[in-house]
């Protein structure tokens, strides 16, 4: 058996040295001849493999003069996933779905009458207005039918109304958009039996869950006979 083993090894060696010797003795081609046999290979100028050869080579030397298809097929494609980041980048600045931090929209409260009595105002109308001042649009999303929240406040800050207690709202979810300036307006009415004439009273007009969105409002109920001056209800922003 050990002979047998031998006998293949030294034919394998054999072998090997015959394919070497034989690589060795191959003739070699020069660069010169391979030139020589692509110009001998070449059609001839009246062959129609000649004519369509120019034909195509015309074709691509006129599509790289072409910008329509110098831009869209000779420049460098970007990978499917730059493509869509791309797109996606270019959605978003469209639509802004970030909120804009650098310029806040305008906020106004307004209450109608802006001076009023108790015994002669049973309620008042209090309205929030949300002004696009930028030169995008503006998206504000919801989660219920509720708008906006009215508390009102004693002159030291204590609460001692809510408009929305005692309600309920449908769980809708919705978005509200704002073209560049222009504008939404909110309005509620609160009534006035829990005020006093005389006193001062604080007006907190939020947006429901943006609180950015929130203002307060100084308002002073009087006697209609009262006769001291009456400053009018200035409207922040």
């Amino acid at each position: 058996m050990k002979s047998f083993y031998y006998i293949l090894f030294f034919g394998w060696i054999s072998a090997i040295s015959i394919g070497i010797a034989s690589a060795q003795d191959a003739h070699t081609i020069s660069r010169l001849e391979i030139e020589e046999m692509t110009q001998a290979s070449q059609p001839e100028t009246n062959s129609p493999f000649f004519i369509e050869r120019e034909e195509a080579r015309e074709a691509v030397a006129e599509a790289a003069r072409n910008p329509i298809y110098r831009n869209s097929l000779l420049l460098p494609r970007h990978s499917f996933q730059e493509e869509m980041k791309k797109m996606m980048h270019g959605f978003l600045v469209m639509t802004k779905v970030f909120p804009n931090k650098t310029i806040p929209p305008a906020v106004q409260i307004f209450v109608e009458p802006s001076s009023f009595s108790i015994s002669e105002t049973p309620e008042i109308s209090v309205s929030c207005k949300i002004t696009n001042t930028t030169k995008e649009v503006l998206f504000i999303d919801f989660t219920t039918n509720q708008r906006i929240e009215i508390v009102v406040k004693e002159s030291d800050g204590t609460p001692i109304m809510r408009w929305s207690e005692n309600r309920s709202f449908d769980p809708i979810v919705s978005v509200v958009t704002i073209n560049p300036r222009e504008s939404i307006l909110y309005t509620e009415k609160i009534p006035t039996a829990i005020m006093k004439n005389g006193s001062k009273y604080l007006l907190e007009v939020s947006l429901i869950g943006h609180s950015e969105y929130t203002r307060t409002e100084l308002i002073f109920p009087q006697d209609p006979y009262f006769s001291s001056s009456h400053t009018p209800t200035k409207f922040h922003e």
